[in-house]
């Protein structure tokens, strides 16, 4: 915990003047490198980070949904339960089917794990989410992932669609 604190001091100056709407990656697994269907282990980002997931119908700080000039954007927890029966994935179907254009005409969704990346370190590393809820993002018409596991910047023409991915 005083690792996540000194963390804390260190970016309050940057946090304390702008919004930060961020998306929780593996670093914040305590103790666990795998996606957990079981209890959160995301104790110490739950109590540091709290974003507006009630806002949006989220059960879960994990993934939330907000509106901002014109953008609809949709945050995703690559490290908690996405399957097809999962509750983020049922949310998510929801927050997307609830989505008026006419109001936030762009749609971008946010993920920690690439689906697509030619990083041989990353590679596939997200596929099963990838398979799980490409295809709602597609559905939904969604105009560009973001997803910042990787230090680079890759776009690329799926097979179905342009998908950009870019890594911050």
């Amino acid at each position: 915990q005083s690792l996540w604190d000194s963390f804390g001091r260190f970016v309050e100056p940057y946090a304390s003047k702008r919004p930060w709407m961020i998306v929780a990656g593996k670093q914040e697994i305590e103790g666990v490198c795998t996606i957990s269907k079981g209890p959160q282990p995301f104790k110490a980002y739950n109590a540091r980070w709290l974003m507006p997931y009630h806002e949006s119908g989220s059960t879960s700080n994990l993934y939330y949904s907000f509106d901002v000039a014109g953008a609809h954007i949709v945050t995703l927890g690559s490290y908690v339960d996405f399957e097809a029966d999962s509750t983020q994935y049922n949310w998510l179907q929801s927050d997307l089917n609830n989505i008026d254009r006419s109001k936030t005409p762009w749609v971008f969704v946010v993920v920690n794990t690439p689906w697509y990346t030619s990083s041989v370190a990353y590679k596939g590393e997200g596929e099963t989410m990838r398979k799980s809820m490409e295809t709602l993002l597609y559905t939904a018409r969604v105009d560009v992932v973001f997803a910042s596991r990787v230090n680079a910047y890759e776009r690329f023409v799926s097979f179905l669609y342009l998908f950009t991915i870019v890594y911050i």
